[in-house]
């Protein structure tokens, strides 16, 4: 699906939310007025109505809610005038209601999404067909569909008719010394292109200005490394190997929610809704959001005791907590601070202000976090992390009743590599390991470094046999992977996988060393190959 076509679903998604929430709002009304004699009752719908009202475009009506709130909270010299003050108020709000009811849809303000996985495709300006062919299937194991043109017509074309992710472009094509830089600079002239990656066998300034001129994202000198390529290509077009930001939605008024989790779920984000803050810990637990975006007030347990309540479980110390609240008490931002939250957000708030703070706290605590548990070579797990999501998922998999696998990889004859190579080309290899195997697996699978050459693979839901085979189509994806030494030396490198099923009669340490003795096995077999530990042969 097209960016513009996704623009458009979320805007009639919202479209449709609004028309249930204007659908339901009589309804909401009468129990708001059938609450006067209940003051906590008619406080908590008012309320309600300021969030609820300010999101979906209707001003008024957010505004008379929120002066009967006020009349509610405020103390008066006698009842008489509390009475008084109390039915004038309640009278804006139903009236102002009634208005609501015949106002004009808003037109909501689309966010703009971010690439998709389905559409990585790039195009491939490069006039040696053999060089060519070699790079298309390259790019293969790295998640891109590379298709080649031999002539900047055809290309161009192409670009225009159906626009890839991202190009790559030989600067010199056919006879023409710049016709890849040239063709990229007409192209640039008669309207937008996507991110391009400039080849060349040349290293001089003026070769490389002139790719800057035309608006190149990156520049390679030849022979390219398809896995530098891939990395390239990965910045270029803001792709992240890792999975999509999560997000838990924490609102009691889930037409509201609904609204703004449409909002982040059009700009590429995973989003889970919950309605009832009691199901907080064991939904936070199984989701593993990256963010929690929580309402202030709700039946039974405020926003500030719900994260009060968070900070004290292990792990969630860290977890990002934001405020969406029409509550203005909680304008003094120290109230959400000293709870650990991240920062308050006052209703209303445009959906593309939303998805722009929930992003940037999002990465914020993601590179902090990789920081601290991953590895800084490839960005895997490091192996403290590896063994606390291994504790945890045997936890699960033992009171679910579901299989689990763990995997031990090591990169074979990786001396020999480093020795006739250089270093450089051996943390390549590293790099292209990690990448694959967090690519090509499910986001539920964890991926982590145990240190040298060596990987870990959790796979929950996942039995020994299923294991080895999706392993086995990795270690032939990898082995096909050609990577440039010194001296521009092609070569290629496999590796050696050892699979261990949870038992009954295994527990953490137990999975640990059935793995590790799987791998060993795979290794005095002859290395290249994928073993399932207990088993008497590994897969041909």
């Amino acid at each position: 699906m097209s960016d513009q076509h996704l623009s458009v679903s979320v805007a009639a998604r919202h479209r449709e939310i609004r028309a249930q929430y204007v659908l339901l709002l009589p309804e909401r009304l009468a129990a708001l007025a059938h609450a006067a004699s209940d003051a906590a009752e008619m406080l908590r719908q008012a309320h309600g109505l300021v969030g609820s009202a300010s999101t979906f475009g209707f001003m008024d009506l957010a505004e008379a809610a929120r002066r009967l709130e006020q009349v509610l909270r405020a103390p008066l010299p006698n009842a008489a005038a509390a009475a008084t003050q109390l039915e004038q108020a309640l009278a804006g709000v139903l009236g102002a209601g009634e208005q609501a009811l015949h106002l004009p849809e808003r037109v909501e303000d689309a966010e703009e999404v971010g690439p998709r996985a389905e559409e990585l495709t790039v195009y491939l300006l490069e006039d040696d067909t053999v060089q060519a062919d070699e790079l298309v299937s390259q790019m293969r194991p790295y998640g891109y569909r590379a298709k080649a043109f031999t002539d900047p017509a055809s290309f161009r074309e192409a670009v225009r008719e159906n626009p890839p992710s991202a190009l790559i472009v030989d600067i010199i094509c056919g006879a023409d010394y710049d016709a890849g830089s040239e063709t990229l600079t007409r192209m640039l002239a008669e309207g937008p292109v996507p991110p391009a990656i400039f080849l060349s066998g040349r290293d001089d300034f003026a070769a490389r200005l002139g790719a800057v001129r035309a608006g190149g994202a990156g520049y390679l000198t030849k022979p390219v490394d398809p896995a530098t390529l891939a990395e390239r290509l990965d910045q270029a077009i803001g792709r992240e190997s890792i999975r999509p930001y999560r997000v838990m939605l924490i609102d009691d008024d889930p037409l509201v929610a609904a609204q703004y989790a449409t909002a982040l779920g059009g700009a590429g984000m995973e989003v889970e809704v919950l309605v009832d803050p009691v199901e907080a810990i064991p939904q936070i637990r199984r989701f593993l959001p990256d963010l929690v975006l929580l309402d202030q007030v709700m039946p039974g347990c405020t926003g500030l005791e719900l994260a009060a309540v968070l900070r004290q479980q292990e792990g969630m110390l860290s977890l990002p907590i934001l405020f969406l609240t029409a509550d203005q008490a909680l304008g003094d931002k120290r109230l959400v601070l000293d709870v650990g939250a991240e920062d308050l957000l006052l209703k209303p708030i445009g959906t593309v202000q939303l998805v722009s703070q929930v992003r940037a706290r999002v990465r914020r605590a993601r590179q902090l976090q990789a920081m601290m548990a991953r590895d800084s070579l490839t960005g895997a797990l490091n192996h403290a992390m590896v063994q606390e999501h291994l504790a945890t998922e045997v936890a699960r998999a033992r009171r679910d009743g579901v299989p689990l696998s763990f995997v031990m990889i090591d990169v074979d004859r990786f001396k020999r590599v480093n020795d006739e190579h250089g270093h450089a080309a051996g943390d390549r290899v590293l790099r292209s390991l990690a990448r694959l195997l967090r690519q090509r697996l499910r986001r539920s699978d964890i991926v982590g470094r145990y240190g040298g050459e060596e990987f870990a693979v959790i796979l929950p839901g996942t039995g020994p046999s299923e294991a080895a085979f999706m392993l086995d189509a990795l270690r032939r994806d990898f082995q096909a992977i050609g990577f440039r030494g010194a001296g521009d030396v092609l070569f290629h490198v496999s590796f050696s996988a050892g699979v261990a099923g949870l038992t009954d009669a295994s527990d953490l340490a137990a999975l640990n060393l059935a793995a590790d003795a799987a791998l060993y096995f795979a290794k005095r077999a002859g290395r290249d190959r994928v073993h399932i530990a207990g088993s008497l042969s590994t897969p041909a």
